[in-house]
């Protein structure tokens, strides 16, 4: 997926009004946020699978801070489960991707901060260019039938799991999307690589969505 961007920060520019600055499905978003900085500590090993449980992996920390509190959770809870990870690091990572986006020169920000980072504050975004072009990326893939690279079919793992089909590829055929971001998501076509590490976190974030926002999965 497009370089220079985290898949936090991939997930919050899809799911921003670009217009208004105000989320679409803020509760699935940041869930997907939130589960972003996990995907990414597997991804670069310093998160693995043993024995049927994540697990932290002797590495130096991550430099990133989020992605630091993440391998805190796992290395510091490790009898926890993933979603309370999940929610111990959600605010921060939610409010990292805006950052992000903000020093990048995506957005900006508006507004003043009453109930966190799902207050009163808002982020127009600025340089719409970039959306189309993580648009025109998953509509290669999820549309076109292209062979996703790892990122790519991480980001699409958390958009499906997530339930954010439509705010991904609002204008693409809804039964044609969930399906293929389906089968990629559960490791049936070329997301398989990302093996079952990354499946047993999205798991978790399945049920935090299911519980949260009734009717999520059926």
């Amino acid at each position: 997926m497009h370089s220079g961007l985290t898949l936090g920060e991939q997930v919050v520019l899809l799911a921003l009004e670009e217009d208004s600055g105000t989320l679409r499905e803020p509760m699935r978003a940041g869930f997907a946020v939130a589960a972003a900085p996990l995907l990414e500590l597997m991804l670069s090993g310093h998160v693995v699978v043993r024995d049927g449980k994540l697990v932290a992996a002797p590495l130096a920390p991550p430099a990133e801070p989020v992605a630091a509190a993440m391998a805190e959770q796992v290395q510091s809870r490790p009898d926890a489960s993933p979603q309370s990870w999940l929610l111990a690091v959600r605010e921060q990572a939610v409010s990292a991707a805006y950052t992000g986006l903000q020093d990048k020169g995506l957005v900006r920000e508006e507004g003043r901060r009453v109930l966190g980072v799902f207050g009163s504050h808002r982020y127009p975004v600025e340089d719409p260019a970039m959306p189309e072009a993580l648009r025109r990326e998953l509509t290669a893939v999820v549309l076109e039938g292209q062979e996703p690279g790892e990122q790519t079919a991480a980001l699409i793992a958390l958009l499906h799991h997530a339930g954010l089909h439509a705010v991904a590829l609002p204008d693409a055929d809804a039964t044609a999307v969930e399906a293929r971001m389906a089968d990629i998501a559960e490791g049936q076509g070329p997301a398989d690589k990302l093996g079952e590490a990354v499946r047993s976190a999205l798991r978790a974030l399945i049920v935090l969505t299911a519980v949260s926002v009734p009717g999520t999965f059926n």
